[in-house]
């Protein structure tokens, strides 16, 4: 019996010790919910204090070498080409022949118009005497005026046509291509070669509204060309009034460098820079700031340890650098880094 009861009270011992160890490790499972509930998680960053400050820019863009007068010259004569004057690379002045399109039929055309002249003239001289006698009447002799004026007109078209059969260069300068051959059958108004003056070589580029509105005609520029590794003195030449469709404005920079002189020709590919007025006492900031690129420019900023995302307008991107317009002042602390995990009122913890 009495072991009975023994064996009862150890039971009982266990399950109470069971249920009081239970009890313990549930009122530390929940103290430890509770420490981790006001755990605040911080979000690493750095931070890119706001100043104003002296703003350098330099522009660098693309572009291809052209001649600043360079022209394709036409036919004026439909045929079949003849000969060739000149070739790719030789030097020509304006009126030099290029090439003859074969002028048979103009020819032929223009000593049937001298004949029929030559006749209109002789009726309308026997005409006249026959008119003084009153064999002819005066009506007959004004018909006869006129048909020597259209004779006479017609023989002038045919030879301006047949003149037109020689191919002349409009400038002076370099042929740089040739688009027919011995044999080519062409139509008026076709391209038969290019002809460009290389003593004045210009880069075509397109700027910006907010960079064409900064630049002046006569200011400096620099050319480089990539194939030869070398640049050259420019200015600004001419500018553009209307943007294309691609909203840009086309600018002319031409070479004013001595020693670019016999060494340069069309369609060499380089880039054009210049520098733009200093923008002075501007805040900038680096462009990783921004949160959603330049398109809607928002920022974070820190206030009392917690981010808090501040919408911004930007005036210019230069390179590396977004110039702000408003929405910061000199002082705030802009988040350069570590943005991409931050959410409003977010903890931070700021790393050197």
């Amino acid at each position: 019996m009495k072991k009975s009861i023994v064996a009862v009270v150890v039971i009982v011992a266990l399950i109470a010790g069971l249920f009081a160890l239970l009890n313990y490790n549930r009122a530390k499972r929940l103290d430890e919910l509770a420490q981790r509930k006001n755990i605040v998680m911080e979000v690493p960053i750095k931070l890119f204090e706001v100043s104003a400050r002296d703003i350098e820019r330099k522009i660098s863009i693309n572009g291809v070498l052209a001649a600043r007068r360079q022209v394709t010259v036409l036919s004026e004569s439909a045929g079949q080409v003849e000969r060739f004057y000149k070739e790719v690379g030789d030097e020509v002045y304006k009126g030099t022949q290029l090439a003859l399109v074969d002028a048979t039929i103009v020819s032929t055309q223009l000593e049937t118009a001298r004949a029929n002249l030559e006749n209109s003239k002789r009726d309308l001289a026997r005409f006249e005497t026959l008119a003084q006698s009153g064999a002819a009447t005066q009506q007959t002799v004004d018909q006869l005026r006129l048909a020597v004026e259209a004779a006479n007109s017609n023989v002038i078209a045919l030879q301006k046509q047949q003149a037109n059969t020689t191919i002349r260069s409009p400038q002076r300068g370099v042929v740089v291509r040739r688009m027919v051959e011995v044999g080519s059958v062409i139509g008026g108004g076709s391209p038969t070669f290019m002809v460009a003056d290389l003593s004045e070589m210009i880069m075509k580029v397109g700027l910006t509204e907010e960079e064409v509105v900064q630049v002046r005609q006569g200011m400096p520029a620099k050319i480089r060309i990539d194939a030869l590794n070398r640049d050259f003195d420019a200015v600004m030449h001419t500018i553009g009034i209307a943007a294309d469709l691609s909203g840009r404005y086309s600018v002319d920079v031409l070479i004013t460098d001595p020693a670019a002189k016999g060494v340069l020709r069309p369609d060499l590919s380089g880039s054009v820079s210049f520098d733009l007025p200093t923008m002075q006492n501007a805040i900038a900031i680096p462009r990783e700031a921004l949160v959603d690129g330049v398109k809607d420019p928002k920022v974070y900023v820190i206030n009392g340890g917690k981010a808090n995302v501040r919408r911004i307008a930007l005036s210019v991107v230069e390179g590396t650098n977004a110039v702000v317009q408003s929405g910061l002042s000199v002082g705030d602390s802009v988040v350069l880094t570590g943005h991409q995990n931050l959410y409003e009122n977010a903890a931070v913890r700021i790393l050197q």
